[in-house]
């Protein structure tokens, strides 16, 4: 099982520093549905995480993709897992069956994300439309910038479904576009920004105005 993972990078905090790539071991304990073609499952948070979208938020975000037949096909399940500090989204990809999952973690429960000042600026135009107020901050120990980003439960999820799930989702459609010579993180980052242009306007008239 090899999983690719979307982490936020971060300086302040004493733990393992958020970065692109690795291999993380999870249960694969869930039952596909053959009404759906996957399952979405939702494991309990952990103590001081919750989760920011919810089954139904997956089902109804699913339907505004228009080609989600296609793009779906292959994918197993969907798991909004417990909490992670090291990772916001993983994408397992089975090789004994071929078919993949994606996991949503739980946020922490202030909401309050630390980026690198590498990831931030890469998604800044993403956070100045979604409306996150955010802080530029100095490491005392090293003098390093990072950025302290204040989402409200709206801007949480709607990050969590118009980028980290679309990242994921990004990386099972290369897999099986191209199964040999998958792009990578390449690819999936370019696909989420695509297709979150695509999809904005349909997310908000949907799911509602983030302000």
């Amino acid at each position: 099982m090899q999983k690719e993972k979307i982490m936020r990078p971060t300086y302040n905090r004493k733990t393992s520093p958020k970065v692109i790539g690795g291999h993380v071991q999870r249960k694969n304990n869930h039952v596909k549905t053959a009404r759906l073609g996957y399952v979405v499952d939702r494991l309990s948070p952990d103590k001081g995480y919750s989760h920011v979208v919810s089954k139904k938020d997956i089902h109804e975000f699913t339907d505004l993709i228009s080609d989600w037949p296609r793009v779906s096909n292959g994918l197993e399940s969907i798991i909004l897992d417990s909490g992670d500090y090291d990772y916001d989204g993983l994408y397992s990809h089975y090789r004994q069956d071929d078919t993949g999952t994606i996991w949503l973690s739980a946020w922490q429960l202030d909401l309050w994300v630390e980026f690198s000042d590498e990831y931030f600026q890469e998604h800044q135009w993403l956070f100045k439309i979604l409306g996150v107020v955010f802080d530029r901050k100095i490491d005392p120990e090293d003098n390093g910038i990072f950025w302290f980003c204040y989402f409200t439960e709206a801007q949480a999820k709607a990050f969590m479904l118009m980028h980290i799930f679309l990242h994921e989702l990004g990386h099972h459609v290369d897999k099986f576009r191209s199964k040999k010579n998958s792009s990578g993180e390449v690819f999936a980052e370019n696909y989420a920004n695509r297709r979150f242009y695509e999809l904005w306007p349909a997310y908000i008239n949907h799911f509602g105005n983030l302000f």
